[in-house]
């Protein structure tokens, strides 16, 4: 299942960040993200690591590294990253 995904730019333009859309209001609230900063871009993606692949593909950046090893998930067999998000893309389970 997709989730929404926001990329915002400080003001001062030195420094982006990718967040999960749901977060973006908390993270406005406690300053984490400026209240002035600008939307770059949304992101729909089934894992966190599907987001920044494509965030940093955005960016021109390097390609997207995940942390830690590939592994197979036990339920539906799909590729995932335990050491990263956890997140499967097939079945959606964190792991």
């Amino acid at each position: 299942m997709k989730k929404k995904y926001q990329a915002w730019e400080a003001s001062d333009k030195g420094s982006s960040c990718l967040v999960p859309k749901e977060c973006v209001d908390e993270l406005k609230s406690n300053g984490t993200i400026e209240k002035n900063a600008s939307l770059l871009h949304e992101i729909a993606a089934d894992t966190w690591e599907e987001a920044m692949a494509v965030y940093h593909v955005k960016m021109g950046w390097e390609p997207y590294t995940p942390y830690g090893e590939p592994h197979e998930c036990p339920h539906c067999g799909s590729i995932f990253y335990p050491q990263g998000s956890g997140e499967c893309p097939l079945c959606g389970i964190v792991v």
